[in-house]
């Protein structure tokens, strides 16, 4: 019966699979494309769209040899599956009683089966740096006729001193969004950077010197910033830059420091605060503001929904205001944000997943 199932149905059952839990249900998706030869394909390319050979208290989610010898190119199946994957997941790390690490020839072995690799997602562990072996073979892989592109990099955790980030973004200058979840204190180069940031996530603000030689080719590209740090006033130079271009800011929490670096930002058509203030007005947003969202609002801060009510008054091209479900539960103060957005023809949306952790080790 399944077999006959029209394309639209067997491509929801699929959607729902991929997309329902925030990450894609792996396991659901491997029954899938058992099902029959028609699910086959249409399930594997959604199951290696996303790959995660990291580890997992001591355990690999997925096997490394398995997934290079499954995307061999030199067959026809193993380069379609390898050309299906858009994000990499992997850990490096030294060896470990309970699992044989990946290596940076692993590393590179993997990038070179997947050729329209799109996000690499990395954690380094006791690698302090590529030696030149294979940092060489990194730049082969961007030199093929067909070379490796890498738009998207997340580098989460690495050493403290390590120049990884840097080597990184020489092999791959095409980065347009970069994301950092780890503290990086190792002096910039002195060449300078040759890539133009799109979006910067920080989960740790870099020093001053470091996130300028980040910024420094990218004036005219940078739009969307998210600071889980709020960066000091050091960076009040660097933000009078870059702020009159950002469309989109997320912080972590609203307080002064993030009122000061709002003000910066003139043009912001999107702003999220993922955690309201209980006690400062939510102020001075910019005109500009379409979209508007707090997606972990906790109980004591409900009251400050008045705050989000009486922002909405100075917010003249609003047109949608979201918050994660909880916000729902206290009806008293949801409900005047509830009649303020229906006065407004504001779309209210209190459905947003609340701020995800990330691992970082």
């Amino acid at each position: 019966m399944t077999t006959f199932l029209p394309p639209e149905i067997i491509s929801k059952i699929f959607e729902h699979a991929y997309y329902d839990a925030g990450t894609p249900d792996q396991k659901t998706l491997t029954v899938c494309s058992l099902v029959s030869v028609t699910w086959t394909e249409p399930a594997q390319r959604l199951l290696f769209r996303y790959v995660d050979l990291s580890f997992d208290h001591g355990r690999r989610n997925v096997s490394v040899e398995s997934f290079i010898l499954a995307t061999d190119p030199a067959s026809e199946h193993g380069h379609r599956l390898g050309s299906y994957v858009r994000t990499l997941v992997v850990d490096i790390r030294p060896d470990e009683a309970a699992f044989k690490p990946h290596t940076a020839t692993d590393f590179v072995q993997v990038v070179s089966h997947c050729p329209r690799l799109y996000e690499v997602v990395l954690r380094m562990l006791g690698v302090h740096d590529f030696d030149e072996k294979t940092m060489n073979e990194l730049r082969c892989l961007t030199h093929r006729s067909r070379p490796i592109s890498i738009r998207a990099l997340s580098l989460l955790t690495c050493g403290v001193q390590s120049p990884i980030l840097y080597q990184l973004l020489e092999v791959w200058p095409t980065v347009e969004f970069l994301r950092l979840g780890t503290e990086i204190a190792a002096s910039p180069p002195s060449r300078p950077a040759n890539f133009k940031l799109y979006e910067l996530t920080l989960f740790r603000t870099p020093a001053q010197e470091i996130l300028e030689w980040l910024l420094s080719a990218s004036e005219t590209s940078l739009e969307i910033v998210h600071f889980r740090d709020l960066p000091g006033p050091e960076s009040n130079g660097m933000l009078a830059i870059h702020g009159p271009r950002l469309r989109s800011l997320r912080l972590m929490h609203y307080s002064l420091r993030a009122a000061a670096i709002i003000r910066y930002c003139p043009n912001l058509e999107e702003l999220i605060l993922f955690q309201l203030s209980t006690y400062l007005e939510l102020a001075h947003l910019p005109a500009s503001l379409e979209h508007l969202s707090f997606p972990n609002l906790t109980w004591p801060s409900f009251a400050s929904l008045d705050s989000v009510v009486r922002a909405i008054d100075t917010l003249p091209r609003l047109r949608i205001v979201t918050c994660d479900p909880t916000a729902a539960i206290h009806p008293g103060y949801f409900s005047a944000l509830q009649n303020k957005c229906q006065d407004r023809n504001i779309e209210l949306l209190a459905n947003t997943l609340p701020f995800r952790t990330v691992r970082l080790s």
